[in-house]
């Protein structure tokens, strides 16, 4: 069963945008195309694992072209045997290809600097693309832009005008998604704003960080995060190269360190400090056999906590509670989408509407059941989500509702916007023996709508 944000992603691609307000459009239009014959969980995360399995096929021969057959496989079995980039191969969401076009944007633009300026428009291109895949492959465009101009032995670039060429592509690609932008009010803007500003502690600062060395792994953290500072120091003495990628790596970090500091930051955001890092220590590992078998130890760690992950997935032996098991995501929606069915099919519920106060809720519904109307998100003291441009809420004003709710009891803060609510069932989700999840569905009457 597909997570619940895969459902979300899902309905994106049912309902085409060039923009959405938490995304860009790459991941729905990833979605749209390997469902074209037929949807279901295994074609929705079919991109994903086409994506990411393409991608150390790509690193691998440009990096045995351009470096050497050592470096190829070290950057190829770094992209592959990682949880952080394993995740994005089993699992849709714009993580997948927005490390997918940054890996190669990084790349192109090496190549271009280093090589070839005819990669200049194949980087521009991957770079939109990550742009308009997840935000947060600025950063790292930042610092493909600025490499030229505090590198000396490159600043003759600056007279090359297929550089700047190649932004101006890369934002003729975004150029859809600022129009979607502008027609909805900022919709995406002033959503990242609120999103981004979420009050933190040094608590949340700590986790995220040690969150993140447990999940990427010593060595590859290692050159992610402390060596591109430690370069800072011995900037003059470093190769060109290596001041290449420590700059590409040096533009997340410095912002997701400092943003860190006073906002909490989810564990995936940070992640594209990360491609950067891979090429770092690529080239490390290439000029310093002494670190060959910390490398080992590295591939090894990252394929264990693979293993368990996978092994926790079929056999859960680690005696994990609902939401402090990742992979209890996988089960947690069986047993509601089954009650909500048998619901629906009862010919005097088929005609209602099903609605949540959850947009993760509602996806599943709509990716499962497939109902006559379409289920939605109402967003009641919640943010925006895609179902706020879908659904006028004045359009839903007066009308019943089968409501889910993911607690026993009727949300007290939406009480007042029904005359009536009556518990229709309670629905539970058990795994190994223990309660995951636990729904209620109910039938709400005379919605008074949010204004």
């Amino acid at each position: 069963m597909l997570v619940d944000d895969e459902a979300y992603y899902a309905m994106y691609a049912r309902h085409l945008s060039w923009g959405y307000i938490d995304h860009g459009p790459v991941v729905a239009f990833i979605i749209w195309i390997f469902t074209l014959i037929q949807e279901n969980s295994l074609t929705v995360r079919f991109g994903s694992v086409f994506l990411m399995s393409v991608l150390p096929t790509i690193l691998y021969f440009f990096t045995k072209t351009y470096f050497n057959n050592k470096s190829a496989l070290i950057l190829a079995t770094l992209v592959t045997a990682n949880l952080m980039l394993h995740m994005n191969s089993i699992i849709i969401t714009p993580d997948v290809p927005l490390a997918f076009f940054t890996f190669l944007a990084i790349l192109f633009y090496y190549l271009a600097y280093f090589g070839d300026q005819k990669y200049f428009y194949a980087g521009g291109a991957t770079l939109g693309l990550a742009v308009l895949s997840k935000v947060s492959a600025l950063f790292p465009a930042i610092g493909i832009a600025i490499f030229p101009f505090i590198n000396k032995e490159k600043r003759f670039i600056l007279k090359n005008v297929h550089f700047y060429g190649s932004f101006i592509f890369a934002f003729m690609f975004v150029i859809p998604f600022l129009k979607w932008n502008f027609e909805n009010d900022m919709a995406f803007i002033r959503y990242q704003g609120s999103h981004i500003s979420r009050g933190g502690s040094i608590n949340d600062f700590f986790e995220l960080w040690i969150g993140l060395f447990i999940l990427i792994g010593p060595l590859y953290f290692f050159y992610s995060f402390a060596k591109p500072l430690l370069n800072v120091f011995h900037w003059k003495k470093l190769k060109t190269e290596a001041k290449y990628f420590s700059i590409v790596t040096l533009a997340p970090l410095i912002y997701f360190l400092i943003h860190s500091l006073f906002t909490r930051l989810e564990l995936n955001w940070p992640a594209p400090i990360f491609f950067g890092g891979a090429f770092l220590l690529m080239i490390e590992i290439d000029k310093n056999k002494k670190y060959i078998r910390a490398y080992y130890l590295q591939i090894f760690y990252s394929l264990f906590l693979i293993s368990i992950i996978m092994i926790q997935t079929f056999y859960p032996l680690i005696p994990l509670k609902s939401k402090s098991d990742p992979t209890n995501r996988y089960f947690m929606y069986d047993e509601l989408i089954h009650d909500t069915e048998k619901i629906i099919n009862n010919p005097t519920m088929s005609d209602y509407r099903i609605v949540s106060n959850n947009f993760q809720i509602a996806s599943m519904v709509n990716f499962y059941l497939k109902p006559k109307l379409e289920s939605v998100c109402l967003s009641i003291n919640y943010h925006e989500t895609l179902y706020s441009f879908l659904y006028n809420d004045k359009d839903l004003k007066g009308k019943n509702f089968i409501f889910i709710h993911n607690k026993n009891d009727f949300p007290e803060n939406l009480k007042k916007y029904f005359s009536d609510y009556e518990l229709i069932r309670n629905s539970r989700q058990y795994r190994n023996n223990s309660v995951i999840q636990e729904y209620t569905i109910w039938l709400v009457k005379n919605y008074s709508g949010k204004s």
